[in-house]
């Protein structure tokens, strides 16, 4: 699996913004399956570097040749929230958080993070550790599972949803992405396009990889890896993402850090309607890029 079938995200944009020093240092947190730091190594010249980080042993596994031929790049097997302990005594140019979740992740039914495929309820980004999704659909309190899928994934159906689960499990384990997805179909009535499990499967998965805390650090740890006048640029695909971030940039909700952002010109910017033609899972992207103030 080399991941050559997803395509990255607001690649235009993002090279616009966040790349400003050819020569410069930059980080990509979010690897993938390399669309991003592809463009950013062409951008950059001989004497500027690239280091990417990628919390999914897979995608590290299958890195092209290309980027191991590349003296200018180097990939870091780790979660991008102890980015501050991997720069200690650096300061890079720029930073990005691409949020979403690659294809390669997404189309694999052996992931257990689409609904779209049957496969083993997992959805764990790095597999080596934590708890799968069926361990904690099948062991987590009605009332947990609610929250979950209302506060995380701002599921109308919560409470109808986590007493079917319920219910069902007293039966039988939750064990499939299809057998969840069915039980959430028959709760959900959805007018809309948009699947009926969207909302629910996004919420498990945060969940499963503390993905807002896993935000939040990296966010802090990145005021102070980046250089002065240094540029971070984070795109995000849904609501709650997008207003973390939103909020950071303005100095609210920290924890530590007290510097100071500011946006360069637009405070965020969407895929253009071109780009989400050929790519529709570009359609909810928020792009938000702010220099640093010192």
């Amino acid at each position: 699996m080399t991941g050559a079938s997803h395509e990255a995200v607001m690649v235009d944009e993002v090279l616009e913004n966040l790349v400003f020093n050819e020569n410069g240092k930059y980080v990509d947190c979010t690897f993938g399956a390399g669309g991003h730091s592809r463009e950013i190594l062409k951008r950059i010249s001989k004497s500027g570097t690239l280091i990417s980080i990628e919390k999914d042993q897979v995608a590290v596994e299958n890195l092209p040749n290309e980027f191991n031929q590349d003296p200018r790049f180097k990939l870091i097997n780790d979660s991008f929230s102890n980015l501050n302990s991997l720069f200690k005594e650096q300061e890079v140019d720029g930073i990005l958080i691409d949020l979403g979740i690659s294809s390669t992740q997404l189309d694999d039914p052996e992931r257990g993070f689409s609904f779209q495929s049957n496969g083993p309820l997992d959805m764990r980004i790095d597999k080596t550790k934590g708890q799968t999704a069926a361990e904690w659909i099948n062991t987590a309190s009605k009332k947990e599972i609610e929250d979950v899928l209302w506060i995380l994934g701002q599921e109308r159906a919560s409470r109808k949803i986590a007493k079917k689960i319920c219910e069902f499990r007293e039966k039988k384990q939750i064990e499939s992405t299809k057998e969840l997805s069915d039980l959430i179909i028959s709760c959900v009535y959805n007018k809309t396009k948009k699947h009926p499990a969207t909302n629910s499967f996004r919420a498990i998965r945060m969940f499963i990889n503390d993905e807002i805390e896993e935000l939040q650090k990296v966010l802090e740890a990145a005021s102070y890896v980046l250089c002065c006048g240094g540029r971070l640029a984070v795109i995000s695909f849904h609501s709650m993402e997008d207003r973390i971030v939103k909020r950071f940039f303005q100095g609210k909700d920290r924890n530590e850090s007290n510097v100071k952002f500011q946006y360069l010109k637009d405070k965020f910017l969407k895929p253009t309607l071109k780009e989400i033609s050929t790519n529709p899972r570009s359609r909810s992207a928020i792009l938000r890029v702010a220099e640093k103030i010192c």
